[in-house]
């Protein structure tokens, strides 16, 4: 019969031996702190060495040491937590290399046991460190509970990064943050492109990537490295969908005659100015009744960016109607009042509001067999698109455009180059025209 091995000898720090399998075992005052015991495996999975074996029950045994310290409310606790809380503050984001992510990981349980002893001393720590420290849920949290990342952004990218930061707590809250990877998020990426759209995804890491940039700000740092760098993102593909001037002519009248009167009001505005929905809900009465409308979109806010559209006679109509309302209605402006106006709920629209709408009025004009079934996939997104198109066929340059809705003239070239000009039918009729006319004179005869 084989005799097994006798274990080493001089062993210490709770470093047990058995039959070549180290484990760590706490001692019973740790064990009373509920510290548990651990196998200690290398960063393969195969046993330790005797030599590395030691360095791990040293290291668990010096940071159980601390913790259990740190517990005590004495004097001598109160040093314990000061160094426990520097221990911490200089503790580096997790390592990269295996050896040394083992050697981390090794430990970190009783780190997060450190962690827990302060947030239960220290009811001043910030909320989100108090929940779950450095976790992707408390990452979340810090960023839209602190007033200054909240300065830097737009309330609509606010309300993106609120709607995102669902999906990605749902993915990383539990997981610490310098523990999350390039590798992960790429596959989540991935995962969103597939399942929801590419604009989705491109959304969600723009959202991650802004949480993970306030990480990197906090002194001390929770990462030195944004892992959202290089995730690879692809452009999202344009709709490529724009109204037709049949479609505006059979959907505004019906709004009109069939309570819709909000929704009439923003799709004219929309479709003559190309503003988005978002700048109309903001609009006001003296704001439409100029003979150009000057303001800056909220998406270009940070920029600057201006935009000038003239108003013409159906925006200028349709002013003038909501301006007698006003006068005549029983509700009474202290200020200057709002063009989009919710007559069923008497309160200024808001982006959401009239998206609401429009969404009801189109099924319901559908419905009613006034407009065909593919209007059901226009949306008042698609309005400022078409007011592009339109100002493209009416031969307005391409600076002029820009100057109009407030794009930067790279952006209006590259939708009219890319989405919206190879579309229009009656620039392609009278290219052939062109074409027709120049064969012809040459001699050619087109129809042998």
């Amino acid at each position: 019969m084989t005799k097994k091995p006798a274990p080493p000898s001089g062993l210490r720090n709770g470093l047990k031996w058995r039959d070549g399998r180290p484990r760590w075992e706490p001692s019973p005052n740790n064990r009373a702190c509920g510290f548990a015991g651990l196998d200690l495996r290398d960063h393969a999975g195969a046993w330790m060495d005797r030599g590395a074996a030691t360095t791990a029950a040293d290291g668990r045994t010096l940071w159980a040491r601390i913790v259990r310290e740190a517990m005590k409310d004495d004097d001598q606790g109160g040093r314990a937590r000061a160094m426990l809380r520097a221990a911490l503050d200089l503790l580096p984001p997790m390592p990269s290399e295996p050896v040394a992510r083992r050697q981390r990981e090794l430990v970190a349980d009783l780190i997060e046991s450190g962690r827990a002893v302060l947030e239960d001393r220290e009811p001043d720590v910030s909320a989100a460190l108090m929940r779950a420290p450095r976790t992707g849920a408390a990452m979340v949290e810090g960023y839209f509970a602190d007033p200054q990342a909240m300065a830097r952004v737009a309330a609509g990218t606010r309300r993106a990064y609120k709607t995102q930061s669902k999906k990605f707590i749902a993915k990383f809250g539990a997981t610490r943050v310098d523990e999350i990877t390039l590798p992960q998020l790429r596959s989540w990426y991935l995962d969103l492109q597939k399942t929801i759209s590419t604009s989705t995804a491109n959304l969600a890491i723009g959202a991650a990537s802004a949480f993970f940039q306030w990480a990197m700000w906090q002194d001390p740092q929770w990462i030195t490295v944004n892992p959202c760098k290089g995730i690879g993102r692809e452009k999202a593909k344009g709709r490529r969908i724009f109204w037709t001037v049949a479609q505006e002519l059979a959907f505004v009248p019906w709004c009109d005659a069939n309570g819709y009167v909000d929704v009439a009001d923003a799709a004219t505005v929309c479709l003559w100015t190309g503003a988005r929905q978002i700048d109309v809900t903001k609009a006001t009465l003296s704001d439409l009744e100029r003979p150009a409308w000057r303001y800056v979109p909220q998406k270009t806010e940070r920029k600057g960016q201006e935009a000038l559209p003239g108003l013409l006679e159906p925006v200028q109509r349709r002013v003038a109607r909501r301006r007698a309302e006003t006068q005549t209605g029983s509700v009474r402006h202290l200020n200057d009042p709002l063009f989009l106006w919710d007559q069923k709920k008497n309160r200024p629209h808001t982006s959401e509001s009239i998206g609401d709408r429009f969404r009801e009025a189109r099924a319901a004009a559908v419905a009613a067999g006034d407009l065909a079934e593919d209007f059901l996939g226009k949306t008042l997104q698609d309005t400022r698109d078409t007011c592009v198109t339109r100002l493209a066929a009416a031969d307005v340059s391409l600076e002029r455009i820009a100057n109009w809705g407030g794009w930067a003239v790279e952006t209006a070239k590259d939708i009219l180059r890319d989405h919206y000009l190879s579309l229009l039918e009656e620039s392609a009729l009278e290219t052939a025209a062109q074409l027709r006319t120049w064969a012809v004179a040459q001699g050619l005869d087109l129809a042998a």
